[in-house]
């Protein structure tokens, strides 16, 4: 079974030692939950013969349980967290993504729920009982991928590369490429200000003519894909991300820079025939939608724009699809916010390239606004939380606003069972702030 795969998409709940695990059935399917466990320790207790109560089995990673409350309406056993534990939550909603999405792990969740409880001895018990409880929790929530974004970022450079090749230019080198990209503004600032015309565009989006970025073409490959929303085919590209070097350390508010690219230029896929745009993961793995939310929007949105997919692209175009990409976003029931948060976030970073400061601080409080949303109304993993506090904080300062930014920057650094490496982002992140004070 993908444990990394359900840490990274949720929904996840965690448990502290000791919490019983309700497992409701019934005849309501709205109101059904059964579980995987993704890290720790779950202990199914019974009724003993004397009127008390045993454990019977003890379960761990990977393991499924709730299947006979969920499906048969059981009640005869109790679930309890032996240690800090993290589970993968399946709910009617749950269970129809993965239908849709990742039917695989649908099939091995049946198999599971329906296969008997292990049962262990008491001194097998004994050794899985201390062998857990000695690697926390946080083992499987720690390993999931670090850009989760929420669903939608791009993964880690240099994940995919051989050890010996995932090491940073040199200091120069990257001095080197922060004049072009200052060189590249400067020309920006010489051309740029003519207001876009459209509902699509947010009032004071322009457009910047000739920002073209022709040595991103070494680092793609065109490829064709099926639009899960009208179905047809078209072609585009994808990177390749294995042949991208980190330039410089990952930023405050979770960018990051490679060496002649940025990944926003080419995270958004577009179909030509009907305009639907989202994430490259929501096109390859998509998820159910709601396209009558959607489909007014985006016809009025192709009488009223011209994308040209034959041309070199240009930032005009990036800033298109993303638009369209929020638009798209209302149709997902259960990632919209997620998508949503990354798509403002992505904006601002990229109203930053061009030197629009006052379109790079509205994006930036947008994407604040979306990923608190994302915060409160969402279940995380640990890894998660700390890259939505993160994610917050960062925007927040990005746009002059401090709705409790040093709260969630203390949440990202002091979060149990969350990342060393975005502790440690959000450690220099405080002191950065005390610095500015």
């Amino acid at each position: 079974m993908d444990i990394g795969w359900l840490i990274e998409h949720g929904p996840c709940k965690k448990f502290t030692a000791g919490m019983n695990i309700a497992c409701p059935g019934g005849p309501d399917p709205a109101s059904r939950a059964m579980y995987i466990l993704l890290a720790g320790r779950v202990d199914v207790l019974k009724k003993s013969a004397a009127g008390g109560t045993q454990v019977i089995a003890s379960l761990l990673k990977g393991d499924v349980f709730g299947g006979r409350e969920y499906f048969a309406g059981a009640d005869d056993c109790t679930y309890v967290a032996g240690i800090d534990s993290a589970v993968y939550v399946i709910t009617e909603e749950s269970f129809n993504d993965l239908s849709w999405s990742r039917p695989e792990i649908l099939f091995d969740i049946l198999k599971a729920a329906y296969m008997p409880m292990r049962k262990m001895s008491a001194a097998d018990r004994g050794a899985q009982q201390e062998k857990a409880a000695a690697a926390p929790a946080a083992t499987a929530a720690s390993a999931a991928p670090a850009e989760k974004e929420t669903a939608t970022a791009p993964p880690a450079a240099g994940k995919d590369l051989p050890q010996d090749t995932k090491e940073a230019p040199a200091a120069e080198k990257s001095e080197e490429k922060v004049d072009i990209r200052k060189k590249a503004q400067a020309a920006v600032r010489a051309n740029s200000g003519a207001a876009a015309v459209g509902s699509l565009y947010p009032e004071g989006h322009k457009h910047y003519p000739n920002v073209t970025r022709p040595e991103y073409a070494k680092l793609i490959f065109p490829k064709e894909y099926n639009c899960p929303f009208c179905k047809k085919t078209f072609k585009d590209y994808r990177v390749f991300r294995s042949k991208l070097y980190e330039s410089q350390a990952m930023r405050f508010d979770l960018r990051k820079y490679f060496t002649d690219f940025q990944t926003e230029w080419y995270d958004i896929l577009t179909c030509r025939s009907c305009f639907f745009s989202t994430f490259h993961n929501y096109f390859t793995d998509p998820k159910p939608m709601q396209k009558a939310k959607i489909n007014e929007t985006l016809a009025h949105a192709r009488s009223e724009i011209l994308l040209d997919f034959d041309s070199e692209r240009n930032i005009d175009f990036v800033f298109t699809t993303h638009y369209l990409a929020i638009i798209c976003a209302e149709g997902y029931p259960s990632m919209g916010k997620q998508i949503r948060a990354k798509l403002w976030g992505n904006l601002s970073w990229l109203y930053e390239d061009v030197e629009d400061e006052e379109m790079a601080i509205f994006a930036a409080g947008k994407a604040a606004e979306a990923y608190e949303q994302v915060y409160t109304e969402s279940r995380l993993t640990p890894v998660q939380e700390q890259i939505t506090c993160l994610s917050i904080a960062g925007m927040q300062h990005r746009a002059g606003i401090d709705n409790n930014l040093k709260k969630f920057i203390f949440t990202a650094k002091t979060l149990m069972a969350g990342d060393k490496t975005y502790a440690k982002l959000a450690e220099d992140f405080m002191y950065e702030l005390k610095l500015e004070e």
